[in-house]
């Protein structure tokens, strides 16, 4: 037996003036979602017919909107309410961006354990420029800026790990952002004027970089950028229809 969009897809021949239902509408929108999630639809092209679905009032204005839709397509593969949308899989390297931005907030903290214990070799490094009565201030304006950071520096870290791996079309520029802050930070706590740091400290940070770089050659990886344009395809559809979160 065909299904209700079938009958609506191809039912216009007698009932092309008879009134549609809310539950023929939702039909025809489930219909036009698995069109989208399949690249059938473009995303400007599924909100415009989303939009006419729900002004239709009749079987002929429903019929028109899925016209180029295949009928055996929308019967077989058009997506149940009840049911969660299959999840999208995730590609190799989004996976290991991943794991890199968990590895980054890891070295972010031990960065914090490293500028602790190197604490006494900056201030000897500094002691030819600085009397007894700066450091205290030194203290507060460098050191203990950098300490405070240190937690939120890898709490960003772990939520950008969390927002690509889900696949948010934010992620990436997001985190574009935050290397460009990384980037700063690098030649303005090495600079002329900056603090002097140990060896230890600016090995530290030089790593912390080199991963950041590693995982925005991932993120933007031929492989991934698909990844992330069906999830927003996917997401919009379901949010579009209120199938899911």
């Amino acid at each position: 037996m065909a299904g209700p969009g079938h009958e609506i897809a191809a039912g216009a021949g007698g009932r092309t003036h008879m009134r549609a239902s809310h539950a023929d509408r939702e039909q025809v929108i489930d219909m036009l979602k698995t069109a989208f999630v399949q690249g059938r639809l473009t995303k400007d092209e599924f909100d415009l017919r989303v939009g006419q679905v729900l002004a239709s009032r009749t079987y002929a204005d429903l019929s028109a909107l899925t016209g180029d839709i295949p009928a055996g397509l929308m019967r077989a593969e058009s997506p149940n309410p009840a049911r969660k949308p299959a999840s999208v899989p995730t590609p190799n390297a989004v996976r290991g961006a991943v794991l890199l931005m968990c590895l980054g907030a890891v070295l972010t903290l031990a960065g914090l354990v490293t500028v602790l214990a190197t604490l006494g070799g900056v201030r000897s490094a500094a002691a030819h420029d600085l009397t007894a009565g700066q450091w205290p201030a030194v203290m507060l304006t460098h050191v203990d800026f950098w300490l405070a950071s240190a937690p939120i520096g890898a709490g960003l870290w772990l939520w950008l790990a969390w927002a690509n791996g889900r696949g948010y079309h934010w992620a990436r520029p997001a985190f574009v952002a935050f290397f460009c802050l990384l980037t700063m930070v690098l030649p303005f706590g090495l600079g002329r004027d900056a603090l002097p740091y140990t060896g230890a400290d600016v090995l530290a940070t030089t790593v912390l970089w080199l991963v950041a770089l590693v995982v925005m050659a991932l993120i933007f990886n031929p492989t991934a950028s698909p990844y992330y344009q069906r999830r927003a395809a996917t997401r919009a559809a379901t949010l579009a229809t209120g199938t899911g979160r």
